[in-house]
C-alpha cells in the first residue's frame, strides 16, 4: 500500500440485483461501485482459468498510444476451434471491424489460411466509457451481459475504437503457451505441463 497498490478479493455477491452473476459483463458490473470510487482512467479485465505469462504494461501502452476506447487481447486460434473463442477480423492497422462470440466457422486471417483471431478473454476499457457500457448492457432486454457476445459488438457497432492486441508470451519458448483451464481435464494438463522436465 506505500506504493499506490493494493489487492482486493471480492467474493461473489449481490449487491445490485437478486441473481449472481449472469456472464462476465454483469460480474464487473454488481462491482462497479469498487472501480468507481478508485478514480482510474483505464480497467484490465482479465479471466481467471487462463494460464499464460504476458507483460500487461505493453497492452496498456499501446491501448494509450493508439487512443483506444478498448483493446482485446487475442491469439491465432486453428479454424477447426473457433466455436471455443470470440473471433474477431481486423483492419490493417488492428483496428477490429467484426466481433463474433463462439461462432460455428470463421474466416481465416489475412496472410493465414489455417488460423482465426481469437480473443483471449483480455481486455483494457478507458474507465468512464466502461461503466457507461456496462449501465446500459444492465438494461438492456434479453442481453447474456457478456463482453464478447454484447459489450464488444456493441461498441463496434456504435463506432468506437476497439482494437486488438497480439499475444506476446513473456516465456519466449518455441511455441506461446496459452491455456484455457476451465475443465478438469485442461487443468490437469496444465499441470503436467507445468512438472515437466523441460515445462513449456
Amino acid at each position: 500500500s506505500e506504493m499506490g497498490d493494493a489487492v482486493e478479493v471480492l467474493p461473489p455477491q449481490q449487491r445490485i440485483d437478486e441473481t449472481w452473476y449472469q456472464g462476465t459483463a454483469d460480474a464487473i458490473y454488481q462491482n462497479i461501485y469498487s472501480l468507481e470510487r478508485e478514480n482510474v482512467d483505464q480497467v484490465l479485465i482479465l479471466a481467471g482459468d487462463h494460464i499464460y505469462k504476458m507483460d500487461y504494461g505493453r497492452m496498456i501502452r499501446a491501448h494509450r498510444e493508439r487512443g483506444a476506447d478498448a483493446t482485446v487481447g487475442c491469439i491465432p486460434v486453428p479454424l477447426a476451434e473457433v466455436r471455443h473463442f470470440g473471433i474477431m477480423q481486423t483492419a490493417a492497422d488492428d483496428r477490429v471491424v467484426n466481433f463474433v462470440e463462439k461462432p460455428k466457422t470463421a474466416d481465416p486471417m489475412p496472410g493465414d489460411p489455417h488460423h482465426a483471431l481469437g480473443s483471449m478473454g483480455i481486455y483494457v476499457f478507458n474507465a468512464q466509457l466502461l461503466f457507461e457500457q456496462l449501465c446500459r448492457d444492465a438494461a438492456a432486454p434479453g442481453s447474456a451481459h457478456d463482453f464478447g457476445k454484447n459489450i464488444i459488438p456493441h461498441m463496434i457497432e456504435a463506432g468506437q475504437k476497439v482494437f486488438a492486441h497480439r499475444f506476446r508470451d513473456e516465456n519466449r519458448k518455441a511455441i506461446p503457451y496459452w491455456r484455457d483451464v476451465g475443465t478438469l481435464d485442461a487443468y490437469y494438463q496444465a499441470n503436467m505441463d507445468l512438472i515437466s522436465v523441460e515445462p513449456v
